[in-house]
C-alpha cells in the first residue's frame, strides 16, 4: 500500500513545477506541494505510531491533504478544458501495467521505478502538450482516488480494532491493573 503512495508523491513533485511554472503561480504550486508531502509523510508516521487514537488523526490528516490535492488536480482538468478518465479508461490501464504491474505482469524488477512526467507521457505514445497535461494529470487523479480508497479502507480497520481491543491508554492501563493485582 505504501509504494502507491510513494510513486503518486513522486510524480506530483516533478509535475507540479511543469505545470505551475509562473511566478505568481508559486503559492499554488508550494500548497499542492505541501499538500502531496503531508498526504504521504502521515500514512507514513501514522503507520509507525503505538496508539490506534494518534493512527486515525494522522491518517485523517493525510485523507484530508490527499484530497485537497486532488481538488487541485482536477481543477487543471477543468481550467483547461481537459477530460477526466474513468477507471477503466484503456490508457489508464496501460499506465497501471507499466508502472504498477497491475495487473500483474512478469518483470524483472521487484520493485518499478516512479515514473516521472515524460515517462508517462512516453508510455503513452510521446504525447506532449495538452494531451501530455491530460495524460499525467488524470494519472495522478487516479493515484490519489485509489490512495483515498485504501486509506479510507485502513482508516476503517483501525476504528475496528480501537472498537475491540480499546486504546493504548486502556491497554496500559488493563497492564498496570493486573500488575498490581499480581503484587503480594
Amino acid at each position: 500500500m505504501q509504494n502507491l503512495w510513494l510513486k503518486q508523491d513522486t510524480k506530483g513533485w516533478d509535475f507540479v513545477p511543469k505545470y505551475y511554472n509562473k511566478i505568481e503561480d508559486s503559492r499554488q504550486r508550494d500548497q499542492i506541494k505541501q499538500a502531496l508531502r503531508s498526504h504521504k509523510q502521515n500514512i507514513v508516521e501514522g503507520s509507525s505510531e503505538r496508539s490506534l487514537s494518534s493512527k486515525l488523526k494522522l491518517y485523517d490528516v493525510s485523507k484530508s491533504s490527499g484530497m485537497e490535492a486532488l481538488e487541485d488536480f482536477e481543477d487543471i482538468l477543468r481550467i483547461e478544458n481537459l477530460p477526466l478518465w474513468n477507471k477503466e479508461d484503456p490508457r489508464l490501464r496501460k499506465l497501471h501495467q507499466v508502472f504498477e504491474n497491475y495487473p500483474s505482469i512478469p518483470s524483472n524488477s521487484s520493485n518499478p521505478s516512479a515514473p516521472s512526467v515524460r515517462a508517462v507521457s512516453e508510455v503513452l505514445g510521446g504525447l506532449e502538450g495538452r494531451e501530455g497535461l491530460e495524460a499525467v494529470v488524470n494519472y495522478l487523479v487516479d493515484l490519489l482516488t485509489r490512495s483515498g480508497y485504501l486509506l479510507d479502507k485502513q482508516i476503517n480497520a483501525v476504528e475496528e480494532k480501537h472498537q475491540r481491543e480499546g486504546g493504548y491508554k486502556e491497554k496500559l492501563l488493563r497492564k498496570r491493573l493486573a500488575y498490581k493485582k499480581s503484587l503480594p
